[in-house]
C-alpha cells in the first residue's frame, strides 16, 4: 500500500509542472529559488510539494514535500507576492527542521522533536498536541480537544461501506419488507 502511494505521488506532481511549461527537476517538481520564485520566470511563484525549494539550513538539499514546510512556505510566498507588487525585497524561505510527528492509531504514535524520540502513547500525545497547536481559533481548539477527550472513553463508530456503491438498496429492501 505504501509503495503504491509513493508511486502515485511521484507520478502526480509531474504533469502540472510540465503542462504549465515551467522548469522542473528530475522528480517533476518546479524549480524555484529560496524566495520561491520560479527559476527564470520573474513574477511566477511556486511552493509546497510541487516545488523543489532549496533548504537553506542544509545547503545542496531541498525541503521535504510535507505540510510542515508547505504551511510555512505559503506565508513567505504571500509576503513575497505583496513585496513584488509594492516593489519591495523578496524574502527567502528559511526553516530549520524541528522534527516530525505521526499518529499510528489506537493511541500509538511516533515523534521526533529536535533529538528527542518518543514512541507509543507519548508519541501519540505529542502528535495530538502539535496538531492542536495548528487549529486556528480557541473555540475550534476547544471543540477538537473535547472530541478527542470523548474518543478516549467511547468506542469508534463504524459504518458499513458496502452500501455506498448502491445507497438506495437499503431503502428498497425496507419497502419490500413493509
Amino acid at each position: 500500500m505504501y509503495s503504491e502511494i509513493c508511486r502515485w505521488y511521484a507520478i502526480s506532481s509531474r504533469p502540472l509542472g510540465a503542462a504549465a511549461v515551467l522548469p522542473t527537476d528530475q522528480a517533476g517538481r518546479i524549480q524555484v529559488g529560496a524566495d520561491l520564485a520560479v527559476t527564470g520566470m520573474p513574477g511566477v511563484f511556486a511552493a509546497g510539494d510541487i516545488a523543489a525549494v532549496p533548504d537553506l539550513s542544509r545547503p545542496g538539499e531541498f525541503c521535504a514535500p510535507n505540510a510542515q514546510h508547505a504551511v510555512r512556505q505559503a506565508k513567505v510566498l504571500a509576503c513575497n507576492i505583496v513585496a513584488l507588487v509594492r516593489d519591495g525585497q523578496l524574502r527567502p524561505y528559511r526553516h530549520a527542521y524541528v522534527g516530525s510527528v505521526a499518529g499510528l492509531g489506537h493511541h500509538q504514535g511516533v515523534a521526533q522533536v529536535y533529538r528527542i524520540r518518543l514512541t507509543g502513547f507519548a508519541g501519540w500525545l505529542t502528535h495530538r498536541v502539535y496538531h492542536l497547536f495548528w487549529v486556528p481559533t480557541l473555540s475550534l481548539k476547544a471543540r477538537v480537544l473535547a472530541d478527542w477527550t470523548l474518543a478516549l472513553f467511547f468506542r469508534r463508530e463504524t459504518a458499513q461501506l458496502t452500501s455506498l456503491e448502491h445507497p438506495a438498496d437499503d431503502f428498497r429492501d425496507a419497502l419490500r419488507a413493509a
